[in-house]
């Protein structure tokens, strides 16, 4: 008879995963490490709420005279179309909306970035990927059997974020990731780069791409060296839950939900429901 694998009694996380321990109470090292993130940033308290007010004096103060004062990336997605709304609505921001498209956005997910950016009335820069290079870059990460289909966008996204805070001169970019709703990866499990993209399309892909906003390591330092900018995540901070966003959302623009996490993009929808399971 095969012994089950001992899982921790908090979350579905067991013992096969990478470099996870569990304590005396049974619990794993990366419940602990959520729950020791909830304490450092005041998760869902007043002490997080301060927090994040004297963040938000600072973004006001940063751009006194220029129209925007931060940049959000949006999706079309429920946690960057509802820092969105909160930006305007309730914190008093001048935000920048920025969007990468990689070609494969559901129907959705571009109704509902127009949506909500014309409901609260914030200006949209976006930055479309050549769909045949695209495709390109998909199709080799799909040959070569990585469990990061969709790498290259998380990469290209950021480098896209970057490049747009610096022709704006604005020094705060503004993320929509929640580690209470979402959890944390594994030790191990996810990592990416510019030159591991780079590495695998050379491998496997078969045209030259030149329309991909790669973060190489020169760039990355180049950021790092030369800018001022500041990534913030309001929802380390804030209580919050996806459910009562997208209701907000649906009540104040319309917006729509497209059937579950992630799945705004097909090629992400493809990964998550498909891809990785299959």
């Amino acid at each position: 008879m095969k012994l089950l694998e001992p899982i921790c009694q908090k979350c579905i996380f067991d013992s096969l995963i990478p470099n996870i321990t569990f304590d005396s109470e049974g619990i794993c090292n990366y419940c602990r490490q959520v729950e020791d993130l909830s304490f450092l940033y005041g998760t869902g308290t007043e002490i997080g709420i301060r927090k994040f007010e004297r963040i938000l004096d600072k973004i006001k103060e940063s751009k006194r005279k220029g129209k925007y004062n931060c940049v959000i990336g949006v999706s079309g997605g429920t946690d960057s179309s509802y820092l969105i709304m909160q930006a305007k609505k309730k914190w008093g921001l001048n935000p920048l909306a920025v969007h990468y498209d990689n070609t494969w956005n559901s129907a959705v997910a571009t109704q509902n970035i127009a949506k909500v950016t014309k409901a609260f009335d914030v200006d949209l820069y976006t930055y479309v990927m050549n769909n045949k290079e695209s495709d390109d870059i998909f199709r080799s990460f799909f040959l070569s059997g990585v469990p990061e289909l969709d790498a290259a966008t998380d990469i290209a996204f950021v480098q896209v974020l970057r490049s747009v805070a610096a022709k704006f001169g604005i020094n705060y970019i503004i993320e929509g990731h929640s580690f209470v709703e979402e959890g944390v990866s594994p030790q191990g499990n996810n990592y990416f780069d510019g030159a591991y993209i780079k590495d695998v399309h050379e491998k496997f892909g078969t045209q030259s791409v030149k329309s991909y906003p790669n973060l190489t390591f020169i760039r990355f330092m180049r950021w790092l060296l030369t800018t001022r900018q500041v990534f913030v995540r309001p929802l380390w901070y804030l209580n919050y839950s996806k459910e009562k966003a997208r209701e907000e959302l649906q009540r104040e623009a319309g917006w729509e939900y497209y059937g579950g996490h992630h799945l705004e993009n097909r090629l992400t929808a493809f990964l998550h429901t498909v891809y990785n399971p299959q």
